[in-house]
């Protein structure tokens, strides 16, 4: 979270030095790898059981950060708020926790947690 603030304090002369990506796929990506550290709250066990819901927490977890980000960025120079920036943030939120859900489901598959846990 440190590291998409930092980056939304950026001005736009500022990010000129960055390596030119498109600004919804930064965000994606970004969004993604967020969801997916919400993700480890629960144990592959939990995860295990309603992974739908714990993809749709995480996602809407990734949303609300992305409209406090979305929020900053309106009193940067030169950064405006975007609510095409926060689809690509849920989206990107919600991307990351069906990873996270499919790569438990796999682990689950071949190395079973105890169940009581």
């Amino acid at each position: 979270m440190a590291i998409i603030f930092k980056l939304s304090s950026l001005t736009n002369e500022q990010l000129e030095d960055f390596p030119q990506i498109w600004d919804k796929l930064a965000h994606f990506l970004e969004y993604a790898t967020l969801a997916g550290c919400y993700a480890m709250i629960w144990t592959r066990n939990e995860w295990s059981r309603r992974q739908w819901l714990r993809v749709l927490i995480v996602g809407v977890l990734a949303l609300a950060y992305g409209c406090t980000d979305e929020y900053h960025q309106s009193f940067v120079e030169g950064r405006d708020c975007s609510a095409l920036d926060l689809v690509a943030d849920l989206t990107g939120g919600l991307f990351g926790g069906i990873v996270y859900a499919v790569i438990t489901r796999i682990l689950n598959r071949f190395d079973p947690v105890d169940k009581k846990m």
